[in-house]
């Protein structure tokens, strides 16, 4: 028999259920406004990429060849004929895959600007060369890492005659221990038996390590892993320009374009500490 209730108690249990709605309501309302705002963010830095990497390779486009920086440039249009193929394809990919997509973006967006930097067609970057955007990502990964990216910055100053060996040195370790750690030799050949192994015939193929990053990441596509290996290879390019820019006939780089190569190489650490920490969740 339902329970008899006075009007005063009645009143307040409408109070009260009004009250919880009200709440209610608040809560959807603040997680809908949180949400857009996240995706107006993320539409916006989205944008943001696609005109900035289509503002550098219309640049890249009007420089004439040159022999100073032909492998520069090649490496760069190599980059973006790989991103185009992540493009093309990254609509069917899985959330995970279409994040990476867009970190590609702005990877090659990247490696168009340091192309352009070294061709005096676009303005260099202007921070000291001891700064660096990169925080916690290498230290909640591996504190030696940390340490050495430290050691990399500490190298490029333009009046360290050794700045080019030093910060090459220290940097393409990191990135190579980046791949490394989560993607050893003995983790690969388990998964995948007849991999593919480097030019000594015994270590596995870094394009390999790539590909087993991604799928333990959860987004195994070849575009992505062709992406990724471009990538790498184009920062290596740039390790060897540097060098010879240092030290050769090339002269020596002044200290806003140092700063440059400096952002495309931190960028290119980011880019894969991202994917190096989501493999091993």
């Amino acid at each position: 028999m339902p329970r008899k209730v006075t009007p005063a108690q009645f009143k307040r249990m409408v109070a009260d259920y009004n009250r919880k709605v009200a709440q209610h309501n608040r809560k959807v309302k603040r997680a809908i406004d949180d949400y857009n705002r996240e995706v107006r963010a993320y539409n916006a830095r989205v944008r943001s990429n696609r005109q900035r990497l289509n503002a550098e390779i219309a640049r890249l486009n009007r420089q004439r060849s040159t022999t100073r920086y032909v492998t520069v440039q090649t490496s760069t249009i190599a980059l973006h004929t790989a991103y185009s193929q992540v493009d093309e394809q990254s609509e069917l990919w899985n959330e995970r895959g279409q994040e990476l997509a867009d970190l590609a973006e702005a990877e090659t967006a990247n490696s168009a600007h340091v192309a352009n930097a070294l061709l005096g067609e676009t303005a260099a970057d202007t921070e000291k060369t001891e700064e660096t955007s990169l925080t916690d990502e290498l230290s909640v990964l591996s504190l030696d890492l940390h340490k050495r990216w430290e050691g990399a910055l500490f190298a490029i100053n333009p009046r360290n005659p050794d700045a080019a060996r030093h910060f090459c040195t220290s940097a393409r370790e990191v990135i190579v221990e980046l791949i490394n750690m989560n993607a050893p030799d003995s983790a690969v050949l388990r998964a995948k038996p007849d991999c593919e192994r480097g030019p000594d015939g015994k270590a596995v193929a870094r394009r390999e390590k790539i590909g087993y990053l991604l799928t333990q990441y959860g987004a195994g596509y070849e575009a992505l892993g062709d992406f990724v290996e471009t990538n790498v290879n184009d920062v290596m390019n740039l390790f060897s320009q540097f060098n010879r820019g240092t030290h050769g006939t090339a002269g020596r780089f002044d200290i806003s374009t140092l700063r440059t190569i400096k952002h495309r190489v931190e960028d290119s650490i980011r880019f894969l500490s991202t994917l190096v920490r989501g493999s091993s969740r």
